[in-house]
């Protein structure tokens, strides 16, 4: 579990991508809102034993227990505490036409991914306590504050039509965090577009569906929109079994996701340009071991995204030569998609 502070408004962040986690703590920090973070339902149940929250944002789609299902244990523990903490759905935005369902489960209130910072303030000020709202950093001019980030980015991504920056940006929250959402994406593109092409080979459609459904997420995110509605498209093709239509159009949806590496190229050269400007703090050995831990932990669930995320994160520092030795393994492996070998190197 990820802690951010100890300012009054306190929100737990529930959802199994990391990089979503991410994102929506960088959005809440920016209102000056702290925030916890965990990645499964099991995790959230612990936490709110644990600590006391103002407000809780669940993911819907979850592996293991989905969020109807934790909101379902929450309001039991809560209902035995006297407590009525307000808990709000996170969900993609395929989901719109089951708002009323949610409702009815007992959130509060839906918010649908990609998730822009202005549409979350507006519903999380909504059920957050009064007594506190006066502590907020609330922006004055939020169109202002994406135009100030937008001049953050570097020129080549600004000159180029590939990609709607601004609603990537607004999604993404700032600049920083767009630029390592679009590193993890870049990273995977290789590994995920084979990926989808062994799963139409094996007439594995399911998993078929559960790739392209990441891949509209992302794609969305990052504000590759046209790339986001091919993928929705052939999701829903695969959830109809529409076999024809999936070999006929997965090789257009994959020229468009491999065509976006190239794009994205410079990114290497801006991100090692900007690291090479300032000087690393070393990393200290607890830090180093809960990176670990949190790579041994998303090898085990084949969590590639999250695993990349943590080794971005290991760029903020100077590590150690053993330490840059085992990073280095971890990265080979895992461009190999090599999860046996992540599993040797992690000792699992």
């Amino acid at each position: 579990m990820t802690d951010t502070g100890n300012n009054n408004i306190r929100v737990l962040i529930v959802d199994d991508m990391k990089v979503n986690r991410m994102i929506l703590s960088s959005m809440l920090s920016s209102y000056g809102i702290d925030s916890d973070t965990v990645e499964s339902g099991t995790e959230c149940i612990k936490a709110v034993l644990e600590k006391s929250y103002d407000l809780i944002l669940l993911d819907h789609r979850m592996p293991e227990i989905d969020g109807v299902d934790t909101l379902i244990r929450l309001k039991n523990i809560l209902m035995g505490r006297s407590q009525d903490i307000p808990v709000i759905c996170h969900t993609g935005s395929d989901s719109k036409n089951n708002l009323n369902l949610y409702r009815a489960a007992g959130f509060k209130d839906v918010i649908f991914k990609p998730i822009e910072p202005k549409e979350m303030l507006r519903v999380i000020l909504r059920y957050l306590p009064e007594d506190k709202l006066p502590s907020l950093d609330l922006p004055s001019d939020e169109d202002g504050s994406v135009s100030d980030e937008l001049n953050k980015l570097p020129d080549w991504l600004k000159s180029n039509n590939e990609l709607d920056i601004s609603a990537g940006l607004t999604r993404c929250g700032s600049a920083d965090d767009y630029i390592k959402a679009l590193r993890i994406f870049k990273s995977s593109i290789d590994e995920k577009a084979s990926e989808i092409e062994r799963f139409i080979k094996e007439d594995d459609i399911d998993d078929y569906v559960l790739r392209v459904h990441s891949l509209k997420s992302m794609a969305k995110l990052i504000g590759a929109d046209s790339l986001s509605s091919m993928a929705a498209g052939l999701e829903q093709a695969g959830k109809d079994k529409d076999i024809s239509l999936i070999k006929a159009s997965t090789h257009l949806l994959l020229e468009g996701y491999r065509s976006l590496k190239d794009y994205l190229a410079p990114l290497d050269e801006h991100v090692s340009g900007a690291d090479s400007d300032r000087e690393l703090a070393p990393i200290s050995e607890d830090e180093l071991n809960d990176a670990y831990l949190a790579i041994s932990d998303f090898v085990k669930c084949y969590d590639e995204d999250s695993i990349l995320m943590t080794l971005d994160s290991l760029c903020d520092y100077s590590l150690p030569n053993e330490a840059l030795m085992k990073v280095s393994a971890i990265q080979d492996a895992l461009n190999k998609l090599d999860w046996a070998g992540l599993r040797d190197i992690m000792n699992i």
